[in-house]
C-alpha cells in the first residue's frame, strides 16, 4: 500500500515576515514531516493568459498524484483570482485532500481590500480543512460565509532557532524592545510619541523612518539571528502593539510572528488585552497583558527583579516548543488527521 504523500506550497521572491513565515513552515514540513514542496513564484499575474496560467499550474503540480494531500499556505501573495484558479486546477485529481493554512487574510489587513473578503471566503470554502490563526478569526470568517467544518487553530507561530543563544538569560531592565515593521511605523500608532523618561524604547529602525521622540534608541534593522541575540543580551521586554484602530482590530484575530520572536529569545512580552494569545500568555506567565501602553509602562516600571526572573524561567520552558517548531508540526499533523479521520 502506498504511503500518504503530502505537499505544501511555498512562495518565493517575497520579502519580510511573510517570506520568513512561509519558508519556516515549509522547512519544518519537509525536513521533519516528509512533506514535498510546491514552489510558487510571486509575480504580477493580471495580464497572464488562461492558457499560460494553466500550463504554469500543471508544471507546479507535476509531482502530485491522485489521493495526495496539498497544504496551501495562504495567501500566495498573488491575486485571490490566481489562488482560486490554482486550487480549482487540483480538482482534476481524484480523492485529493486540500488544506488551506491561513497566514493572513488580506481583506482584513487593509481597509482598501475589504471588498475582496467574499472572494477569499469562497476560496477557503473549497478546502477540506482550514488551519486558522485563532478562533476569533474563524468566527469572523463564519460571519462572512465560511462553511468548512474541519478547522485547526494554530494558536501561535514558531520561531526556529539554529544558533546557540548562550547561557546568559535575559535580565530585568526598564527597556521595551519594539521590532515592528521599520518601513511603516505609523501602522503601530505611536511613532514620535514616546516621551517616557524612565523606560527606554528600543526600535529596530532609523530616526528618519520613525519620527521624533524622547528616550528612544534607534538600533537599526538587523537579520534574525542578530536580533535574537541582541534582545536577549539587552533584556527587558518585547512589545506587540498598535495605536492604529484598523490594524489593532486585525491584531485581535491573527497570530503575531514577532510575539514568537521575543519568546524565542527569552524575553517577556507586552501585548494588548484583546490579543488571541492572551490566555496562553497569562496561563504560562509569559509577559504583561495590558489595556493601554500607559498601563504596560507602569507594569514595566514597577516590576521587581524576582518577578521578572520567574517570568523568564517560565518563558525558557515554553520557548522550547517555539524553537522546536512544535506549534507548526501539531497544526499540520492535526489538519492531515482531520482530513482523513473526521
Amino acid at each position: 500500500m502506498d504511503n500518504l504523500r503530502v505537499h505544501i506550497t511555498n512562495t518565493h521572491h517575497m520579502i519580510g515576515v511573510a517570506k520568513i513565515a512561509q519558508h519556516m513552515v515549509t522547512d519544518i514540513a519537509t525536513n521533519e514531516l516528509g512533506f514535498r514542496e510546491i514552489g510558487i513564484f510571486q509575480y504580477s499575474d493580471e495580464n497572464e493568459s488562461e492558457e499560460s496560467l494553466l500550463a504554469r499550474f500543471d508544471g507546479m503540480l507535476a509531482g502530485v498524484e491522485m489521493g495526495d494531500v496539498i497544504v496551501f499556505q495562504s495567501p500566495s501573495w498573488n491575486s485571490v483570482e490566481w489562488d482560486t484558479v490554482f486550487l480549482k486546477r487540483t480538482l482534476l485529481y481524484d480523492n485529493l485532500k486540500r488544506i488551506i493554512f491561513i497566514h493572513d487574510v488580506i481583506p482584513l489587513m487593509w481597509k482598501s481590500n475589504r471588498y475582496l473578503l467574499d472572494k477569499w471566503v469562497d476560496y477557503y470554502n473549497m478546502a477540506d480543512v482550514i488551519i486558522a490563526p485563532s478562533q476569533q478569526m474563524v468566527d469572523i470568517l463564519r460571519q462572512h460565509g465560511l462553511t468548512v467544518k474541519k478547522v485547526v487553530i494554530q494558536k501561535m507561530w514558531d520561531h526556529n532557532v539554529d544558533v546557540d543563544l548562550g547561557n546568559e538569560k535575559p535580565h530585568y531592565a526598564p527597556i521595551i524592545n519594539f521590532a515592528g515593521d521599520p518601513t511603516n511605523p505609523n501602522k503601530y500608532g505611536f511613532g514620535g510619541t514616546w516621551f517616557t523618561p524612565d523606560v527606554k524604547l528600543r526600535v529596530f529602525t532609523s530616526p528618519k523612518e520613525w519620527g521624533i521622540g524622547r528616550n528612544i534608541e534607534f538600533v537599526g534593522s538587523m537579520p534574525d539571528v542578530a536580533l535574537l541575540n541582541d534582545i536577549r543580551r539587552v533584556g527587558g521586554f518585547g512589545l506587540i502593539w498598535s495605536g492604529d484602530p484598523y490594524w489593532l482590530e486585525y491584531m485581535k484575530l491573527n497570530c503575531s510572528f514577532k510575539l514568537s520572536t521575543y519568546l524565542a529569545a527569552g524575553l517577556p512580552v507586552i501585548v494588548n488585552s484583546a490579543t488571541p494569545a492572551r490566555d496562553i500568555i497569562e496561563e504560562k506567565h509569559l509577559g504583561i497583558v495590558a489595556d493601554s501602553l500607559t498601563e504596560a509602562i507602569d507594569r514595566v516600571r514597577t516590576m521587581t527583579t524576582e518577578e521578572y526572573d520567574r517570568m523568564a524561567a517560565s518563558i525558557d520552558e515554553f520557548a522550547k516548543l517555539i524553537r522546536g517548531g512544535y506549534f507548526t508540526k501539531r497544526a499540520l499533523v492535526e489538519a492531515v488527521f482531520k482530513a482523513y479521520y473526521e
